[in-house]
C-alpha cells in the first residue's frame, strides 16, 4: 500500500501529480471514503493537473452524484462515476450508465475512470485497477489517501 497525506487544500495539486506519475497510462480506480472526505475535490485536482500539463482549459468539475457519470475532455480522458444513490448488483445496470464503454475506452486510450462508492456494485464486476481509500486526518482539513494495490 502507498499512502499520501494531505494537510490542506494546497496539497491537492501535489497529490494529483503524484497519482498521475504513479499511473501514467490511467486505469479504473475505486474511490472509497465517508461523505465529505473530498473524493470529488480530489478528482477535480487530478483533472486540473492534467489540464495544467497540457496547457489546456479547465472544464467545470462537479460531483456526479445526481447525474451518475461525468466526462471531462482532458487528454487522456477522465470519466467520473458516483454510485452513491445506486444499487448496481445486476451486471446490466453497469451497461445502462455507460460504465463498460468507459472501461473499454480507458483500456484502449489510456484514460482514467474514477468510481466513487464502488461498494454499491459487485466489485468483481468493476475490474478496478486499484482502490483509493480516503479518510479524515488528525487535524481539521487534513486527509489521507491510501492506495490498495491488491486489485492488479
Amino acid at each position: 500500500m502507498v499512502t499520501f497525506q494531505i494537510l490542506n487544500l494546497q496539497d491537492l495539486p501535489a497529490s494529483a501529480s503524484w497519482f498521475l506519475n504513479l499511473y501514467p497510462k490511467g486505469g479504473i480506480f475505486g474511490l472509497r471514503g465517508p461523505l465529505g472526505v473530498g473524493k470529488t475535490t480530489w478528482v477535480k485536482a487530478v483533472v486540473a493537473e492534467l489540464v495544467n500539463r497540457q496547457k489546456g482549459k479547465m472544464p467545470r468539475v462537479v460531483s456526479p452524484s445526481f447525474v451518475v457519470h461525468q466526462i471531462y475532455g482532458t487528454n487522456p480522458p477522465v470519466e467520473h462515476f458516483d454510485f452513491y444513490r445506486l444499487e448496481l448488483k445486476d451486471p446490466g445496470s453497469l451497461i445502462e450508465i455507460g460504465y463498460w464503454e468507459a472501461f473499454e475506452k480507458s483500456n484502449h486510450e489510456n484514460g482514467y475512470v474514477f468510481v466513487e462508492w464502488p461498494e454499491k456494485a459487485d466489485l468483481g464486476q468493476l475490474k478496478l485497477t486499484d482502490e483509493l481509500l480516503f479518510s479524515f486526518g488528525p487535524t481539521e482539513g487534513a486527509r489521507s489517501i491510501e492506495i490498495k494495490t491488491q486489485f492488479r
